[in-house]
Formats: structure tokens, C-alpha cells, sequence
């Protein structure tokens, strides 16, 4: 089997993402490990090229399967409807919005017709793309729904810890509704398949409480009771090596120091705040269930430094390394 060709959309081009695409594919040994293809804008890429002072010119191709075949340049797919005219730095810009989508979808379209293996997406700002008038929480949605994929959601990396909520961009007030025992397995079961992918051979998942306490048998809500215990229960069954519910003020503090490879919890901030607070310039989101495996940055646009050519590019480039690892098999 060749190399997996691995497309990089550029993002919001008003934030940090070409700047963060150009830094990625300044290492020619990215090219020994996949065929990476620029989906975006050329005179965007072209400007974060010069941004960074980077000795690489640009290649405009027409067809996927010249990606990643010369590493002396970048090669860059220009989907129909992108036209930045003005990089407007740091601003919410619908125009740089709506190209972030576009570039997107394309690749998934590519996906979609078995012609690339992976996708990594610079990141995208939400009211920039809501504004050019596409109504989703989040790009996963949009793509759920692109690529029928009713089923796919969130993982996150921070070092050789992987998290997954079970519940992510909702209110609070609805997050005990969606807390069942059907869901709850579903995610343990998927985040031990990615781990056991990856190499890890019998993966270690802790399961967080939803309840303060864990709930104190019942005290504080019954989720742990009627929902969560069931689902970890289940999974033991089958084999696979579960623990919790832990409560949630503890869990990671374990998880941390070495106890477990994975961690499920049951809403977003659970999982977020410690990714976000451990694994500053580092770590990185995974979207699974899509036809490929999509990674992004385990952070924003960065609108306050965008342009300035100090972007760290530690989160991007762990998002291609696990794109690379598990291209078309999740």
C-alpha cells in the first residue's frame, strides 16, 4: 500500500490556519509519511509562505492524485467558490468563512469518492461561518450531515491520554437528558477501538460520573444508577477493561499521572478544560465516525496573532500525526 494522501484545508484565512498549514509542510518528512494536498486558497498559502520566510513555492493542481509528489513546493487544490480577494486579518469575515467551509466540504468530497485517506483542518471560526450562513453548532455537524454520518463526534488528545464526551455542543440545562446508557457504550466502545488502532494493547478507560460525588447512590441524580453503571457494566462484559463511574473532580487527576489511556466523560467542559489546561500548544481534536478520519487544532483561530508569523504549530502538526495513523481505518 502507498503512502495515505492526507488533505489540509486552510481554515479561516483571517486567523492562524494557512500560516499553520505552511509551518506543517515546512518538514519534508511529513512527505515521507503521507501525501499531503493543500485544499485552499494558492495566494492565501502563497502569503503565509512569505509570512514565515519559507523556501517553498506553490503548485496549483488539478487533480488529487498529483498530491504530495514534490516537496520543494506545496500543492494546493483550489475548490470552486473560494475567493479571498483581501486577507482581512483578525476580523470575524464572512467571505473567509464561507471559503473555510467550502474547503471543507471538498475534502470530504474527495473522501467521499475514495481519494484521500485523511483530512487535517486548520482551524475555523464559527461566527465567521454561521455569518456566512451556514447554521450548524459546530463543523462536525456540517460534515455529519454532508456526508450522512449520523453517528460521528469528538475525540481529543493530550500526549498519550484520549478523551470523548458523550454529549458535546448542547446547553447545559439538556445535558442529563442525553445522558443514556445506549450513548455512554457506544463512546467507551469506540474510544477503545481507536486506542486498541493506535497500538495500545489493552486499553485502560475510565468512565466520569455525571452527579457531583458520583451521585451518592442516588442523592444527587440517578444517571450514574440508571444510565452510566449499565453501560460500564456491559462493556466489561465483552471484555473490555472499564472503570468508574469516578467523579469528576478526580478522574483526570488519575488519568493524568498514568492510570488509564482513555478517558469518556459526559459533557464537554469535563474533558475540554483539562485538555485545554494541560496540553497548551499541543494536543489536538479528532472527529470520528466521518469516512475519514478528520484531526483539527485543540484550539481557535487566534485572531490576536494572526499574521504576525508566531503561531505555534505543535496542535496542527499532532492532528496530521494521528490523521497519518489512522488514515481509513475509523
Amino acid at each position: 500500500m502507498g503512502k495515505p494522501i492526507i488533505a489540509l484545508t486552510m481554515g479561516d484565512a483571517s486567523g492562524i490556519g494557512p500560516e499553520l498549514v505552511a509551518k506543517a509542510l515546512a518538514d519534508d518528512g511529513v512527505y515521507h509519511r503521507c501525501q499531503p494536498v493543500v485544499i485552499g486558497d494558492p495566494d492565501v498559502i502563497n502569503d503565509a509562505i512569505r509570512l514565515i520566510n519559507l523556501n517553498k513555492g506553490i503548485k496549483c493542481i488539478n487533480d488529487i492524485k498529483e498530491a504530495g509528489l514534490e516537496p520543494s513546493c506545496i500543492e494546493v487544490f483550489k475548490p470552486s467558490g473560494v475567493a479571498i480577494t483581501e486577507i482581512r486579518r483578525g476580523v470575524v469575515d464572512p467571505v473567509a468563512g464561507r471559503s473555510a467551509v467550502i474547503c471543507l466540504k471538498e475534502a470530504y468530497s474527495f473522501a467521499i469518492d475514495g481519494k484521500i485517506s485523511g483530512v487535517v483542518s486548520a482551524p475555523m471560526n464559527k461566527e465567521a461561518f454561521h455569518q456566512a450562513g451556514f447554521h450548524y453548532l459546530d463543523e462536525l455537524e456540517l460534515l455529519a450531515e454532508y456526508t450522512a454520518s449520523p453517528a460521528a463526534f469528538i475525540m481529543g488528545v493530550m500526549g498519550s491520554l484520549w478523551t470523548v464526551a458523550v454529549t458535546t455542543h448542547i446547553a447545559f440545562r439538556d445535558i442529563a437528558a442525553n445522558i443514556k446508557q445506549k450513548s455512554v457504550l457506544s463512546h467507551i466502545t469506540a474510544l477503545h477501538g481507536v486506542l486498541t488502532k493506535i497500538g495500545v494493547e489493552i486499553p485502560r478507560i475510565a468512565v466520569a460520573a455525571l452527579n457531583v460525588h458520583g451521585g451518592e447512590g442516588g442523592l444527587y441524580g440517578r444517571e450514574e444508577i440508571d444510565e452510566i453503571i449499565p453501560a460500564i457494566e456491559q462493556a466489561v462484559g465483552s471484555g473490555m477493561n472499564v472503570a468508574g463511574p469516578i467523579p469528576a473532580d478526580s478522574i483526570f487527576v488519575r488519568a493524568v499521572e498514568g492510570e488509564f489511556d482513555g478517558v469518556v466523560s459526559m459533557y464537554h467542559d469535563q474533558a475540554t478544560i483539562i485538555r485545554k489546561f494541560h496540553a497548551k500548544r499541543t494536543g489536538a481534536t479528532i472527529f470520528i465516525g466521518l469516512p475519514v478520519v478528520c484531526g483539527t487544532t485543540a484550539h481557535g483561530t487566534a485572531f490576536d496573532i494572526a499574521g504576525q508569523g508566531v503561531a505555534e504549530p505543535g496542535s496542527f502538526l499532532e492532528a496530521l500525526e494521528y490523521a497519518i495513523r489512522l488514515a481509513a481505518t475509523v
